[in-house]
């Protein structure tokens, strides 16, 4: 197993397409390889050929409104004759090391299977709402205060990104945006723009969305306040002489069917993404708690895969000590009297947001008495989670 070189970037590409089943046109390999050779590409290999490959993406996301150094896993792949072999396994085991000397101090990844990557410490971090409207679905609102404009491609990284960043701090899990992702990442052919100006010209919510075949589907909706969500619903319905239908993806806790005259719309909520802290004590360091002083919580963390996470945590104002566990038990050589005890994707779906510590409590999987309980509960944020990206 070892880091594929530039000149070997063309492998992975022919592996990715083998295994996702797709074909890149070969106009667009250049620049396909040029993204590849941005990325971090692991690979394992047998009788010199490349057996299996992951990629690690540097990047970066917000949670409880701070930012944290994040390693996207992405295009793991094996070709079939290798599977089963354990290669992805050790391909996985081996990017948490290289995230944590990176100081990534938590991962992301889109899961072919939940189940499988559970198993290496990988737990849900966002779903995703889709809401699936008939023509006579949309009917206008009440009129907004401000106008919609469309925009070009060169102009969307300048307006959309702020209110893109001012979006995403309202939830935990959002991605940092820069100018090349928008353009490479986030646009395809065929896509527009659109933002709301509120009536004292700030620009406050846009929409990112295609008409295609008499379908309106809108891939962001994003608003900063109720007068921009009405201005662009009511410029959508402006397609109405255009479309028999449309979809709009959203986060799971989006009202807008509430505003609608007929709310009972097609609403599929699935999970999407899947998030995994790589550094336990690294990310508590950073992690925003809101203790008071004299307040401090000890967490007992198990992570099979990931050694340097197994141990005793004590979170208090300002610092946070690591008792390390024994090393041969991953566990504390003597039953913690006091704490909160669970394992790595726990921690990462309570710590995210993802799920309350009430739930996961109740469901047996967080050990320990009610007061320390309610205390993790007031120390973390209670943000939902959000994912609008793909990698």
């Amino acid at each position: 197993m070892r880091k594929l070189h530039e000149d070997e970037m063309i492998d992975a590409l022919r592996l990715s397409e083998y295994a996702f089943q797709y074909d890149v046109p070969k106009e667009d390999v250049e620049k396909r390889l040029k993204a590849y050779s941005e990325h971090a590409v692991w690979g394992d290999f047998e009788d010199g050929n490349l057996a299996a490959k992951l990629h690690i993406i540097d990047l970066h996301t917000w949670i409880a409104g701070t930012r944290f150094s994040m390693g996207g896993i992405a295009s793991v792949a094996t070709y079939p004759e290798y599977r089963r072999g354990g290669k992805v396994a050790k391909l996985l085991r081996h990017s948490l090391s290289e995230m944590k000397e990176n100081g990534q101090t938590i991962s992301f990844l889109h899961p072919f299977s939940i189940g499988f990557y559970r198993k290496f410490g990988w737990e849900i971090l966002s779903n995703w709402k889709k809401l699936t409207l008939k023509k006579e679905d949309f009917v206008q609102l009440t009129p907004a205060s401000g106008k919609v404009r469309r925009i070009r491609l060169e102009d969307v990284f300048e307006q959309l990104n702020p209110i893109y960043e001012a979006f995403a701090n309202k939830f935990n899990g959002m991605l940092k945006r820069d100018e090349y992702w928008w353009k490479n990442r986030v646009y395809s052919e065929g896509d527009l723009f659109a933002t709301y100006q509120n009536s004292d010209g700030k620009l406050s919510g846009y929409v990112y969305y295609k008409v295609k075949e008499r379908n309106l589907e809108v891939e962001e909706f994003v608003a900063l306040d109720g007068d921009a969500r009405k201005g662009l619903w009511n410029y959508l319905c402006q397609h109405d002489s255009m479309i028999d239908g449309g979809t709009i993806l959203t986060n799971e806790g989006d009202q807008l069917p509430y505003l609608l005259q007929n709310p009972k719309v097609k609403s599929e909520v699935e999970a999407y993404f899947m998030a995994r802290i790589v550094d336990v004590e690294n990310f508590l360091i950073n992690y925003p708690f809101m203790l008071d002083e004299g307040e401090s919580l000890f967490m007992h963390i198990h992570d099979e895969h990931a050694a340097w996470n197994n141990g005793t945590f004590h979170i208090a104002p300002h610092e946070v000590k690591v008792f390390q566990a024994n090393s041969q038990t991953s566990s504390c050589t003597h039953p913690p009297k006091r704490g909160l005890r669970c394992n790595i994707n726990t921690l990462t779906a309570v710590l995210t947001g993802y799920q309350s510590p009430e739930f996961l409590y109740e469901s047996g999987l967080i050990e320990g008495s009610e007061q320390d309980l309610s205390l993790l509960k007031k120390i973390i944020t209670n943000k939902e989670t959000n994912f609008m990206d793909f990698f």
